[in-house]
């Protein structure tokens, strides 16, 4: 995220003059009526519950009495049912405002969910600039570089569909996808990595309640530094369907693409013919096709290989699709398939193999790097 985007975006939030605010922060009395106010509010809306009918009161009285629990308590209801667009973007910039230094703004973090939104990262870096309790701040690193990757994934769609920047902008809105169509992913990936480094080392203990942030933390920072588009793929050490001893590292020197599959899925069975004609079209080229097959039984595996006429070699992922190979690999929905290139780096992941036309044509310019070193 540039710094001057996020700057601006602070800055306009910091001199935003609220009267009602201050008079609500400075009156003894503004949280009693904070409180009798969205108590009001919410029992008309259980009355109807219409959301898009109420969205605006409950935005109005976060701003009425900002700073209050009340006011919390708005935008708290307000993104629960509006995860993202207009409305999350008015509920953040007022969490952005008055805020990010409550001790308790952790708990929300998880109703912002997977909002691309620029104002949702001058959010978390705002509570990390302000906010004194250790597991909000070791929680916003750790959101940040989540939302980080997002914002990483979401550019490469943009990126790899220029036809179809209208759907885009629908979607995102015009000024997410003009900055994710220019933005450095480099400089995005480095400060997702140092996010999740300092979540992992700094605030490792705090915990979240899907565990602590060392090991979340940590296990975003191997995706980031090994899975990720421009990290190092990790060595896969195993055996073959037959039972032969293989390594992925046997194959550096050729572009690898590494397709994780099964029997039991039919998206990965619909794969198989693209992959058989891709080996045929790639004969005797730096090119190599590695499965890591998922299937329960190994024989039976073997089996669909001959009927399916799979020539290429498929790693033993251990009769589970929950395998160490998979897992190291962070590979949860089938299939998933890898491109790395002749020294080792991943170069693109594709979870479903739909866009056969874009894998084909990475590889054909790995391969022909490849032949000219």
């Amino acid at each position: 995220m540039p710094v001057s985007r996020i700057s601006i975006l602070l800055l306009v939030v910091g001199v935003i003059s609220f009267p009602q605010v201050v008079a609500a922060q400075s009156d003894p009395q503004s949280n009693d009526q904070a409180v009798k106010a969205y108590q009001a509010l919410l029992k008309s809306y259980e009355a109807n519950r219409q959301d898009r009918q109420f969205v605006r009161p409950f935005l109005e009285l976060a701003q009425k009495y900002s700073g209050t629990q009340s006011a919390l308590d708005s935008l708290t209801w307000v993104l629960k049912r509006f995860e993202s667009g207009s409305h999350a973007d008015r509920a953040i910039l007022l969490l952005i405002a008055r805020h990010a230094d409550d001790k308790g703004i952790a708990e929300l973090f998880l109703h912002i969910g997977n909002n691309p939104s620029l104002k949702v990262d001058a959010f978390y870096r705002k509570v990390i600039a302000t906010n004194k309790d250790s597991t909000a701040v070791g929680r916003a690193h750790f959101r940040l570089g989540n939302y980080l990757v997002r914002q990483t994934e979401i550019a490469r769609e943009i990126r790899a569909n220029p036809d179809s920047v209208d759907k885009f902008n629908l979607f995102y809105g015009a000024d997410l996808t003009e900055y994710l169509q220019t933005v450095d992913l480099k400089k995005i990936r480095v400060d997702a990595l140092k996010q999740f480094t300092i979540a992992a080392s700094t605030y490792g203990a705090v915990r979240t309640y899907k565990g602590e942030l060392s090991e979340l933390a940590g296990r975003e920072k191997f995706k980031i530094e090994h899975l990720s588009v421009g990290g190092v793929a990790p060595e896969i050490i195993g055996e073959d369907l037959s039972g032969k001893p293989m390594k992925l590292s046997d194959f550096r020197g050729k572009v690898v693409l590494l397709d994780f599959w099964g029997d039991w899925c039919v998206a990965c069975r619909m794969l198989i013919p693209f992959n058989r004609a891709l080996t045929k079209q790639m004969e005797g080229r730096p090119f190599e096709l590695l499965g890591v097959n998922s299937d329960s039984d190994r024989i039976y595996a073997r089996k669909v290989e001959q009927l399916q006429k799979i020539s290429w070699r498929s790693f033993w992922n251990g009769g589970s699709r929950f395998g160490d190979i998979s897992t190291e690999w962070a590979v949860e929905k089938w299939p998933v398939l890898y491109v790395i290139d002749a020294k080792g780096i991943v170069r693109m992941r594709s979870a479903g193999g739909h866009n056969k036309e874009e894998i084909y044509k990475l590889i054909e310019t790995l391969v022909r790097e490849a032949e000219s070193e």
